[in-house]
């Protein structure tokens, strides 16, 4: 039979495993508002109990705790990290495309008007005054803006293609830091857990960085656990391993030697792992916000480069598009302009049939003609005359045709289908409308991914969070038990002072 001090015995391990219990419940007490955290649990059971000779057999032992366990569900984790890269792409999307949305607003349809009404009138200036130099330089002036206006609108864009493309080469550091860190959680974890002793609050550091590496690229997380207690831990990024237990395999970003666009901005990074294996995540579909940028600056509706061979279909309108959009445009109006110069004559009755009034420079750029600008009376007014009288209007029209027909023709192109069976109101109308529902789109996506991480997060936290009622209750409990616990002593002791004081036993 066990001895007769037996009773102190298991009422110490009661006021042990009651003080573990309190002591746990502080630190989710304390740790109620930190973020990552995973309440914790003392697992605690009955100690083998002792055989007796007697009649009831077998005699409890007390009580032990044998272990502190975090509560958490990795179910909620797998949706919340997928909600996290999906919010990440969405959030980049929106921001940037409000950006794009702003660009082409500053520049919007009344503007590009304007600046066609100062283009005509200056036209109409000349032809009352055809031998005067400085109205002839005013309208090419005018001819100048008209196209700048909207060149100011690309070059706008290119600075924001390089603002994000600074974006991504940020995000890739990122992920090569927070790699580091999760490979440093992983040893310091099993550093702890081969002593059989679980390393809570390391794993929720590593949870909490899954968290952040999710939004910037889809991850997927494995973890295989040997019977002694060690792990190896793997994220991978794809069919790519980013993080191999101990070990990381970093990323680079590198500048292209050619532009995948002509219009593109110099020096736009590709991402490659060290061993300069591509990784491209738009193409390999992985969501998240370099995902998102990568197609923000390159998306070019599914239409390929065929003039570079590393340019391939982003089915999405970026700002590649946009500019692209915005180069079509001016070249049909340009092309209209010139086809009506080109059948005029300039202030000394010679033929401009070789004189375009816009011309691009060295960079691309549509400029007014530099022999225009040198010597402005060559400037067209006016159709050119055949010998019978008749005027070259490229049309089958001979006669009736005063010398203001170029002037009108012109002042007409402003209504005409000349982009696309479209007018050049129609078609940036269209194209400032496009955005417009681009925009709208990705916000509505980017409301709904961070009301669904709410969703998740709340479940989550059901399960993981901190509720002070709970921990409230809990205390109370715990405290009854190391009462109790302690009240079983002092009746024990009583006992044992009337056993040795009072029968001398």
């Amino acid at each position: 039979m066990p001895n007769t001090f037996f009773g102190l015995t298991i009422a110490t391990s009661g006021i042990y495993a009651a003080s573990v219990n309190l002591n746990v419940t502080g630190n989710n007490a304390a740790n109620a508002a930190t973020e990552g955290y995973s309440r914790q649990k003392a697992t605690q059971v009955a100690m083998p109990a002792l055989r007796v000779y007697q009649e009831y057999g077998t005699i409890g032992t007390g009580v032990t705790v044998t272990s502190i366990n975090r509560i958490r569900d990795s179910f909620y984790d797998k949706k919340y990290a997928e909600n996290q890269s999906k919010l990440g792409e969405a959030k980049g999307k929106e921001y940037h495309m409000q950006q794009i949305q702003n660009s082409l607003n500053a520049y919007d349809i009344d503007g590009f008007t304007v600046e066609f009404t100062n283009f005509v009138k200056g036209l109409e200036e000349v032809q009352k005054k055809p031998a005067d130099m400085p109205a002839r330089m005013a309208a090419l002036n005018s001819a100048e803006s008209l196209m700048k206006f909207y060149q100011q609108v690309k070059t706008n864009l290119t600075l924001q293609q390089q603002d994000v493309n600074a974006e991504i080469n940020d995000y890739v550091d990122k992920i090569n830091i927070l790699a580091t860190d999760i490979a440093a959680l992983n040893k310091q974890i099993n550093v702890v857990e081969m002593t059989k002793s679980p390393a809570n609050e390391l794993r929720d550091q590593r949870d909490l960085l899954i968290d952040q590496l999710s939004e910037i690229c889809e991850v997927q997380v494995s973890e295989k656990v040997y019977e002694n207690g060690k792990t190896e831990y793997t994220v991978r990024l794809g069919t790519n391993t980013l993080v191999d237990n101990y070990d990381t395999v970093k990323l680079k970003v590198v500048s292209r030697e050619e532009r995948l666009d002509p219009d593109d901005a110099v020096g736009l990074y590709d991402i490659e792992w060290a061993s300069g294996e591509e990784f491209n995540p738009q193409k390999k579909g992985l969501n998240g916000m370099l995902k998102g940028l990568i197609e923000i600056r390159d998306g070019n509706n599914g239409m390929k480069n065929a003039a570079s061979p590393n340019s391939y279909e982003i089915d999405y309108k970026g700002i590649v598009y946009y500019i692209d959009e915005i180069n079509k445009f001016q070249d049909a109006l340009a092309k209209a302009i010139n086809d009506i110069h080109m059948k005029g004559q300039d202030n000394n009755g010679n033929s401009t049939e070789d004189i375009p009034l816009y011309v691009k420079n060295d960079a691309g750029e549509y400029v007014v003609n530099p022999v225009l600008i040198e010597d402005p009376s060559k400037l067209a007014t006016r159709y050119a005359k055949y010998q019978d009288g008749s005027i070259d209007d490229g049309s089958d029209n001979t006669g009736g045709i005063d010398d203001q027909a170029l002037i009108q023709d012109m002042r007409n192109l402003q209504t005409a289908d000349i982009v696309e069976s479209s007018t050049c109101k129609e078609f940036l109308q269209s194209l400032v409308s496009e955005v417009a529902v681009d925009t709208q789109k990705q916000q509505t996506l980017e409301k709904n991914y961070s009301e669904f991480q709410v969703v998740i997060q709340n479940q989550r936290l059901t399960v993981m969070g901190v509720d002070k009622d709970e921990e409230g209750m809990n205390l109370l409990k715990f405290q009854k038990a190391f009462d109790l616990n302690s009240e079983v002593i002092n009746v024990m002791q009583e006992i044992y002072d009337k056993l040795i004081n009072g029968t001398g036993v």
